[in-house]
């Protein structure tokens, strides 16, 4: 009998730990989930406003426009009003309208790093310079409509 009562007391234990195992387990599981909740989009200074323009020239000279019917290589250029100063990483997307709404076009992407101070023109290049301004006409080689929307997020 005395085995009977070590054997119950045995298993008592060790349900106690097994629970309490699955409820610590269940605490860290709990807390790597309120970890990854994501948040909504933050406007930091202002710097909702802009305008995209396009020209067939890599040197920009001639006109920027808001519409463009280039016959080869067209490129891109934001201004920005100078709301907000600061580190920035501007993503440019070229997006197609082929199937009657605005989807991206796969690997039509260029990042730009870069440090604001005012009112001033970005292009769509690592460093916003207009020397290696992308040329989008690769990407954009079937006929139809296309744009480039710029999505600026504050640098950490």
């Amino acid at each position: 009998m005395n085995n009977g009562k070590k054997s119950r007391k045995l298993l008592f234990i060790a349900t106690v730990l097994t629970i309490l195992s699955l409820v610590s387990v269940l605490g860290v599981y709990a807390a790597v989930l309120l970890g990854t909740i994501n948040g909504g989009n933050v406007t930091v200074g202002g710097v909702t406003s802009g305008t995209i323009t396009y020209n067939p020239n890599l040197d920009g000279t001639g006109t920027w426009s808001a519409t463009l019917e280039p016959t080869s290589a067209w490129y891109t250029k934001l201004s920005l009003p100078g709301t907000y100063t600061g580190p920035v990483t501007i993503l440019w997307q070229l997006q197609t309208f082929a199937t009657g709404s605005w989807a991206s076009v796969g690997g039509a992407t260029v990042t730009t790093t870069i440090t604001l101070s005012g009112v001033q023109d970005i292009y769509a290049t690592p460093t916003g310079v207009i020397g290696a301004n992308h040329d989008w006409s690769a990407q954009a080689s079937t006929g139809g409509q296309y744009r480039v929307i710029a999505t600026i997020n504050s640098a950490p």
